[in-house]
């Protein structure tokens, strides 16, 4: 309780890859973001633990 971070995705040069997030993560509108796939996309998700089964999060997609 109490950390926070964030955490950078990098897709590759090929792209499409996914990630699943666990039920912890809490995004606005209640829905997690569906991240960038292209090649060399980079998103980044910002968290802060708030109790072991809720983690609120926000995503800055497609970071340039």
């Amino acid at each position: 309780v109490g950390q926070s971070g964030r955490i950078f995705i990098i897709q590759d040069g090929t792209g499409s890859r996914t990630l699943a997030f666990s039920s912890a993560f809490k995004f606005p509108g209640g829905t997690a973001p569906t991240l960038s796939t292209a090649a060399n996309a980079v998103d980044r998700i910002d968290y802060i633990v708030l109790a072991d089964s809720k983690v609120h999060a926000v995503a800055s997609l497609d970071v340039k």
